[in-house]
């Protein structure tokens, strides 16, 4: 009878936690709920194979329609893949990095914005040079969630984290993208969204759609092999990262004269000391500011990537914004 009654009240919590989860958790606890509800990569979790549907919009010449694919066995042994048209990219998951091979010499921004997206629901975390503010409940999109905002450190707004009745992340905003998250799927103790949108200044640039998620069928040890084109790199991500180094770029004076303003976006590839080693314009604000950032960039500087024992090489997207009241 003691043990009925034990387990009776065990029930009744776990039941009372997943119904209430927002009533009882705040800031850094309702983060790390989701965290071990959502880290469908975590160590010991349940290999998938992923298969995704992307349109993509705004951040491309024209509307495209892509595909993402991911055949997940151990965080030593992925594999994902991304294409678009005219566009190739093929990462393979290895102890302590990864190998990476592509068809152009850049990241495009419909393929950093899709791989952001995942990487932010699979691993919701507090960007560096940021902090948690209060978490209050709010309506967002007709839903009423949880949300925990936050700020840089001198106290600026800078996003939001948005959770709903489960626990599970809603949405996420940085500064200029906000991110969303729906018809969620279960798959073995983990939480995966079947929709996921990104928008860029209030406008949507990506719609992806999950057609599966399921066992892998296929996990060949030769589908894990790269071949000699392949680049090693560092398998973390640079998109929560804050240069330790950086130097502010000058508002040329002929764009100051003829009062111009606008974003550059900037694809930079890292050394393994943090340096900036390439960049390429991948959001044009005509030549002058773009020449401005390239230059103010490459001599920016960011910490050695905290993920494995030796540091590698890895990729940014840098966004520099142009508003006179500014400079």
């Amino acid at each position: 009878m003691a043990n009925r009654v034990l387990l009776v009240t065990l029930l009744t919590a776990c039941f009372s936690f997943g119904a209430d989860t927002k009533a009882q958790l705040q800031g850094p606890e309702l983060i790390a709920h989701a965290a071990v509800m959502q880290g469908i990569r975590d160590p010991g979790s349940k290999p998938f194979s992923l298969h995704m549907r992307i349109h993509a919009e705004h951040v491309v010449a024209r509307p495209v329609d892509g595909v993402y694919q991911e055949l997940w066995m151990a965080p030593e042994k992925w594999r994902r893949e991304i294409a678009f048209p005219g566009f190739q990219q093929l990462e393979l998951g290895d102890t302590d990095s990864k190998w990476l091979t592509r068809n152009l010499d850049f990241r495009p921004r419909a393929v950093y914005l899709t791989a952001i997206a995942i990487d932010i629901f699979s691993h919701p975390l507090v960007p560096d040079k940021h902090k948690l503010l209060k978490t209050r409940r709010k309506k967002v999109n007709g839903s009423e969630l949880q949300c925990s905002e936050l700020a840089f450190e001198d106290g600026r707004p800078s996003g939001e984290l948005c959770f709903d009745d489960s626990g599970i992340l809603s949405s996420a905003r940085f500064q200029k993208h906000r991110y969303e998250y729906g018809d969620y799927v279960k798959f073995g103790d983990k939480i995966f969204p079947r929709s996921i949108r990104v928008f860029e200044e209030g406008r949507k640039v990506l719609e992806m759609s999950a057609d599966d998620l399921a066992v892998p069928q296929d996990a060949r040890a030769e589908l894990f092999q790269h071949d000699d084109r392949a680049r090693r790199m560092a398998s973390c991500e640079r998109w929560a990262t804050w240069p330790s180094k950086k130097v502010a770029p000058h508002y040329p004076p002929d764009a100051r004269a003829a009062h111009y303003e606008g974003t550059v976006v900037l694809y930079a590839l890292l050394s393994a000391d943090g340096q900036v080693e390439q960049t390429k314009v991948v959001r044009s604000a005509g030549s002058s500011l773009d020449e401005a950032s390239n230059e103010a960039v490459r001599q920016w500087i960011y910490p050695p990537p905290t993920c494995g024992p030796v540091p590698l090489e890895t990729e940014a997207e840098i966004t520099v914004n142009y508003e006179l009241q500014a400079f």
